[in-house]
């Protein structure tokens, strides 16, 4: 019963995420069939690498943008209306409410993710079959190819995990305000933070703040010099960063008067 609620105040801004991905399966589609009338030849597969970085952002605003959305739906919202004094005198502990919240979240964003690298991965395969380097892609000149799946996802994880963080932010965000329009402290927090980065950045360049979002890459001379070093230790923190978000709203909403 819950999860049918959540779904029909999403359904909104989950069918054009739908509609989004009907889009970019025709580009691929249209893509696909240009590549078919226009031979492709090899050529430096280093510059190829470059199209990476273009498709992990774009990705990662667009799906980050759903989940800042989608953040302002569920409990902190029901806690400004009048069915939050319903739901919470259900027979159920607050948590169960948050949980399900963020997993039912969590999950349509992996959905979004999987299905949008999926329709890329099989162009982008396509393109590297006709340039001679079938499913690999060659990062850096002197280092071993690497697997496109094996970047594609990297790619989804690193999505996967900013806009879990944005959703977790926004999410937490709403507690705290007891109403939707917690969405907007969200954003007021990410901006604020964005600023502070760039400022600290520079005017005190050896300060190190981090990014928000997976730095995938490492890059030498304006070009491609392999996978980002200590990439493991960088998607573990932000796995347990984007954990604490729903985690504090457990602890807020148990503490909060309805």
């Amino acid at each position: 019963m819950y999860l049918s609620k959540q779904w029909r105040e999403s359904r909104i801004i989950s069918v054009i995420a739908l509609l989004g991905l009907a889009l970019l399966l025709l580009l691929v589609i249209k893509g696909n069939i240009e590549i078919n009338s226009h031979p492709i030849h090899s050529g430096d597969h280093n510059d190829f690498a470059g199209v990476f970085v273009p498709i992990f952002y774009v990705e990662a605003a667009l799906v980050a943008f759903w989940g800042w959305l989608a953040g302002g739906i569920g409990a902190g919202k029901n806690l400004g209306e009048e069915s939050g004094s319903f739901l919470f005198t259900r027979p159920r502990r607050r948590a169960w409410f948050v949980w399900n919240d963020w997993g039912f979240a969590m999950a349509q964003i992996a959905a979004l993710v999987l299905l949008t690298n999926l329709i890329v991965g099989l162009l982008l395969a396509r393109i590297l079959t006709l340039m001679h380097s079938p499913g690999l892609v060659q990062l850096s000149r002197d280092g071993q190819p690497v697997p496109l799946i094996t970047i594609m996802l990297l790619v989804s994880v690193g999505v996967l995990l900013f806009a879990g963080l944005i959703y977790g932010l926004t999410y937490l965000s709403t507690i705290i305000m007891k109403r939707a329009a917690g969405v907007m402290l969200g954003a007021g927090i990410l901006v604020t933070y964005t600023v502070f980065r760039g400022i600290m950045g520079h005017y005190y360049p050896t300060v190190h703040i981090p990014n928000l979002i997976l730095d995938l890459f490492n890059f030498g001379e304006r070009a491609f010099s392999g996978i980002s070093d200590h990439l493991g230790i960088a998607i573990a923190a932000r796995a347990v960063l984007m954990l604490l978000f729903p985690l504090a709203a457990q602890v807020l909403l148990d503490r909060s008067e309805i």
